[in-house]
């Protein structure tokens, strides 16, 4: 995820400024800050939650409260359920400190 968002940042920033990148849709003053941070911060927020969940079920498993197909239930759901929410926090937390 860390990698996917990196690239499409790097790609921005290296994109000329009239036409724009893939994330500016050629607004580079407007848009291409409020992109990067929206990608970068979703991003961050997406692996952060997921460490978050695999050390919670780690506990889990630790304490022999759940199994592993449990922990790796958990994760998996984390992890569908978290492409969709970081973006859109990322983009709530961006639009509110801009």
């Amino acid at each position: 995820m860390l990698l996917v968002a990196g690239g499409a940042v790097a790609l921005e920033l290296r994109a000329n400024c009239p036409s724009g990148g893939p994330l500016a849709f050629g607004s580079c003053d407007e848009v291409r800050p409020f992109a990067i941070g929206v990608v970068a911060l979703a991003a961050a927020l997406y692996v952060i939650g997921l460490s978050a969940v695999l050390a919670w079920t780690s506990g889990l498993r630790r304490r022999r409260v759940a199994d592993a197909t449990a922990a790796r239930d958990w994760y998996l759901l984390a992890a569908a359920v978290g492409l969709l929410v970081a973006p859109l926090l990322a983009f709530t937390v961006v639009s509110a400190l801009r």
